[in-house]
């Protein structure tokens, strides 16, 4: 397939340029003074309902049916769900997907909140795995494949496994070897790969989900992929029932989805699969120099795969800066509002450490 391609952006903004009179939603027709003060006359035109010249999210037939497939070729899966209600809406969908109430799922204990919350609306019973603890540095990190057998083995009766790829720190497991190991005892691997859609795009990362061959994954395109905020993938393997999934994602997909997000997805998906190896190439390299000189000339500490020596640690997200303040005498939530707040830099987070 041509991922220079973006079908369903390309057909709104065909439809955006017509002379058609509207009586459909939305209600601001694009001729909203104030929205148009705020967001421009483009961004009103590009925002549409559900016409038959711009497909619809909830049964795709046509161009966004052909940008959910480029979709999963570029993400090396078999079926990419365009969503707009973020991460968390994957995820759930995920879980509902896989566990029946009285369900168990095996997960770590450092999860996102939303991963929660999508066991308990799948009513499903959560069995935890134990992530390995740097002291030094004060995160949770991966889980080894000796804590992973240890679970499986102990609750036979588990469904499902979802592991984080990377956590939040940039940490990832050994995610192939645990696949392998967990579709072994007959269990569904999902991923939430929220901070890593750009492992799809160089070889120079961690391996990704879909690589790996997990079932379902994650993906937070608004975060390291270019899209707008709050539009993300929900990628799928070979051996799960597409139909069921989507028949999962409609009991809470809105009937009004946003063409503005799901054009930007299928915009970033055609960038990213074009251009995103070089680019990232040049991220890699630029922030590996800033880590070098940050270990080797300040009182702080950059995370690299060599000073995070556990076996929990399999590979580390290079694009990610994460930097630990102990030996500063500043907790990190100091520096990052004394950033914001004296130099105006906004960092994505931070914490005691």
């Amino acid at each position: 397939m041509n991922q220079h391609l973006t079908p369903l952006a390309s057909a709104l903004f065909k439809e955006s340029r017509s002379l058609t009179i509207s009586f459909d939603v939305p209600g601001h027709k694009g001729t909203s003074d104030c929205l148009r003060s705020f967001f421009g006359q483009r961004c009103l035109n590009l925002d549409k309902n559900s016409r038959s010249t711009i497909d619809n999210l909830i049964s795709p037939s046509s161009v966004i049916k052909q940008a959910e497939l480029l979709a999963a070729e570029a993400f090396n899966a078999k079926y990419a769900f365009f969503m707009v209600g973020g991460t968390t809406s994957c995820i759930q969908s995920m879980i509902m997907s896989v566990c029946k109430p009285g369900d168990s799922i095996i997960l770590p204990r450092n999860v996102h909140a939303s991963i929660l919350n999508g066991i308990i609306l799948a009513g499903a019973i959560p069995l935890y795995l134990r992530p390995e603890i740097s002291d030094k540095f004060g995160i949770s990190l991966g889980v080894t494949i000796n804590e992973v057998e240890r679970v499986i083995l102990e609750n036979p009766q588990a469904k499902a496994i979802l592991l984080n790829n990377p956590t939040y720190y940039g940490i990832c497991s050994d995610l192939k070897r645990i696949t392998e190991i967990a579709h072994q005892y007959g269990l569904k691997v999902l991923v939430d790969e929220a901070h890593g859609s750009h492992f799809y795009f160089n070889k120079r990362l961690p391996v990704s989900a879909m690589h790996c061959g997990a079932d379902m994954s994650a993906v937070s395109m608004h975060k390291t992929g270019g899209s707008l905020t709050q539009s993300s993938l929900l990628l799928i393997g070979n051996d799960v029932d597409v139909d069921y999934v989507k028949e999962i994602i409609n009991l809470s997909l809105t009937t009004s989805s946003s063409y503005l997000l799901t054009a930007s997805l299928d915009i970033a998906r055609s960038f990213m699969a074009t251009k995103g190896a070089p680019l990232l190439d040049n991220l890699i390299n630029r922030v590996n120099e800033v880590r070098k000189k940050i270990n080797n000339y300040t009182c702080f500490c950059a995370f690299n795969k060599n000073n995070l020596p556990f076996e929990s640690v399999y590979a580390y997200d290079s694009t990610k800066l994460s930097i630990n303040t102990s030996n500063s005498g500043y907790a990190g939530i100091e520096i990052y509002n004394d950033l914001l707040r004296k130099n105006h830099i906004q960092l994505e987070f931070g914490d005691n450490y």
